[in-house]
């Protein structure tokens, strides 16, 4: 028994610098985006690697605490994914990498759960919506959620306390009112 304790003691002692190694720039497959680009380092990289270098999930919802929510909420474009953030969201291919790489034309909105119709779906910049001023701010990125829901995301809420209810009486063609219009020539 004294020979196993002393064999692993040894085998321990070996591993040591291994598991305490701290990383360099040299170690990384590419630079970070600008979005992640921190100092390299044993404690930085486990912010988001496990100490065997995969990518945790969890760890990212711990800074994306607006994408948890989401998950937990079950809403929004992030709604079922609770795992595989790297699987869009590819780290260490450059400086010049973008995190959010989507081609609108391609990219379905109706996954976030708000659908375009009308004159939203004429509109082809995504930043003609999501703006800096009414998504999540980022230092170094641009955010796609927005810090308010449904209309009051992007349109000033000129009915106090019926801000969800829009469609009630306009369209998303346009904003002309004529429901009163038809109820007043019944």
């Amino acid at each position: 028994m004294k020979r196993i304790f002393l064999l692993f003691l040894f085998l321990s002692i070996l591993a040591l610098p291994v598991f305490s190694q701290e990383f360099t720039v040299d170690d990384a497959p590419d630079a970070l985006s600008p979005s992640h680009s921190e100092t390299p380092g044993l404690k930085n990289c486990l912010k988001c690697h496990t100490p065997d270098l995969e990518i945790d999930a969890t760890k990212c919802l711990s800074c994306h605490q607006e994408i948890a929510l989401r998950i937990e909420q079950q809403r929004g474009y992030h709604k079922e994914f609770t795992e595989g953030c790297s699987d869009c969201h590819t780290e260490h291919e450059g400086a010049e990498t973008k995190l959010i790489d989507m081609d609108p034309e391609d990219f379905d909105h109706e996954e976030t759960g708000a659908e375009l119709k009308g004159i939203h779906a004429e509109i082809k910049d995504c930043r003609a919506c999501h703006r800096a001023d009414n998504t999540i701010p980022r230092k170094k990125s641009q955010s796609f959620l927005f810090t308010r829901s449904g209309y009051q995301a992007c349109h000033a809420a000129p009915h106090p306390g019926r801000q969800d209810q829009c469609l009630a009486c306009h369209t998303q063609r346009n904003w002309r009112v004529d429901t009163w219009i038809k109820r007043a020539k019944r």
